[in-house]
């Protein structure tokens, strides 16, 4: 297939799919929709799992919004490397987003995943540090503030 729609549903009791969403990403023109229940303690996404799979290399995954694709911002940089990772485009219906025409949008969001990443690593060589009590942590002022 070349054109798929995924959403998650929130865990929220007595919620069982969302019919709008879903109708959603069918008049926008997906082939086939797959969707995932929320689950509050953890992450599991066998729909993704099953639209990415379905799409054929070169091909495009749909979504209502980024809040559709994963519920935190580490996750949702995950999905959208592995999209580029396989050459697929992204379609966003709000907010608009169409890798198809823009694919500057990846290069953001792998921007992003670096920084993430290497935020982790300064927090905790830093928290290491404050540990150890390595000198010369504390904040420093210039001379001309210190009058």
């Amino acid at each position: 297939m070349n054109f798929v729609g995924y959403y998650r549903v929130p865990p929220v009791r007595g919620i069982f799919f969302s019919p709008a969403q879903e109708e959603r990403l069918l008049l926008l023109g997906c082939q086939e929709v797959f969707s995932d229940r929320c689950l509050a303690g953890g992450v599991v996404r066998p729909g993704l799992d099953r639209a990415l799979a379905a799409l054929e290399d070169g091909g495009t995954l749909a979504a209502p919004s980024l809040h559709a694709l994963a519920g935190a911002m580490v996750d949702l940089l995950e999905v959208l490397l592995k999209l580029k990772a396989r050459d697929l485009n992204l379609i966003v219906i709000q907010p608009a987003i169409d890798t198809r025409s823009d694919p500057g949008f990846f290069e953001a969001c792998q921007a992003l995943a670096v920084f993430n990443g290497e935020r982790a690593m300064i927090r905790a060589t830093e928290a290491s540090m404050v540990a150890k009590g390595v000198p010369g942590l504390g904040v420093k002022t210039s001379k001309a503030r210190q009058t």
